[in-house]
């Protein structure tokens, strides 16, 4: 309809009809024609189009701890019936091509090497990360603690200063549709537990706020300590069993900003003739068995000593 509207308009404007030079300043200037343009234009961005999956980089905010897990499955369904649902992409202000949601639809083309079908769209950032969080919402699957990551991830690109770091809460609470208080919370357990922890024991679909918090909360007390058990969890067992463990691993072990200096653990005593020595519980049984030992060792020099 624009294309009849605006006749010879809109063809100078698209190029269709070099204008004269007398009429040239007009024609730049012409209201009928900025309109004409921006329609055209704004018709572009929404048209769907074959890409190279290798020109559209991944965006700094994940919305899955690993997007790859599972995939196989989707290059099958592909390359047997091809891709249905386009990818949604942004065009940053640097000219690059930028994924918003379809990360494994990507990755699938990009496997299969073949271009994917994808609808491309001007967005700032804080659009891009709500359009990427609601579309997450819809998915049957989104875990708590991958939601977690989430936000704390626009937190993290978006809440640079002071000044911008509640501008970057409310997107992020409008992107999963979560209450404000919600936010603060999630993202101090996504950035509370350690990285290796979470990836070692994966999304844990089903699991909700309360386990995690849990594991949150005896993390804190002992970082160290949460970083080596990423290494104990055993790999074969389901996702929300392995954070079963991390939380018994964690629960039986002693927080080491509770351990003492070696030297408090034994405490040697004198008063007169008499030594006594105090010490912890566990070492108990070492301790007198080292004190028998040198004792009679230096009995046993006592006597090979000449009088």
């Amino acid at each position: 309809m624009a294309r009849k509207v605006f006749g010879d308009s809109l063809k100078n404007a698209m190029g269709k009809t070099p204008p004269s030079d007398e009429n040239l300043d007009v024609k730049r200037t012409s209201p009928t024609v900025a309109r004409a343009q921006a329609s055209v234009l704004e018709e572009d961005k929404h048209a769907t189009r074959l890409i190279d999956p290798t020109a559209i980089r991944m965006s700094a905010v994940m919305d899955r701890i690993d997007p790859s897990d599972g995939l196989d499955e989707l290059v099958s369904s592909i390359r047997e019936h091809g891709q249905k649902v386009p990818v949604l992409v942004r065009r940053t202000q640097d000219g690059a091509l930028e994924i918003v949601y379809g990360r494994r639809r990507l990755l699938a083309c990009r496997q299969l090497g073949q271009k994917v079908r994808a609808t491309v769209m001007e967005m700032t950032d804080e659009e891009a990360l709500i359009a990427q969080g609601v579309e997450n919402n819809a998915r049957q699957d989104p875990s708590f603690i991958e939601r977690a990551l989430f936000v704390a991830g626009i937190i993290r690109e978006l809440g640079k200063t002071d000044e911008t770091r509640k501008n970057a809460q409310t997107i992020a609470y409008r992107a999963l549709q979560i209450d404000e208080s919600l936010v603060s919370r999630m993202n101090r357990i996504a950035t509370g537990i350690p990285m290796e922890l979470i990836q070692a024991i994966g999304p844990a679909h089903g699991v909700g706020r309360r386990v995690w918090e849990k594991l949150f909360r005896l993390c804190e007390k002992d970082v160290a300590r949460a970083r080596e058990v990423a290494g104990e969890i055993p790999r074969n067992i389901p996702g929300p069993d392995r954070l079963e463990a991390a939380v018994a691993l964690l629960t039986a072990t002693k927080p080491s900003t509770q351990r003492t200096h070696p030297s408090e653990r034994v405490k040697i005593g004198r008063k007169g003739n008499r030594i006594t020595i105090d010490v912890d519980a566990d070492l108990v049984p070492r301790v007198e068995e080292a004190v028998r030992k040198l004792v009679m060792e230096l009995l046993d020099r006592g006597q090979d000593e000449p009088e």
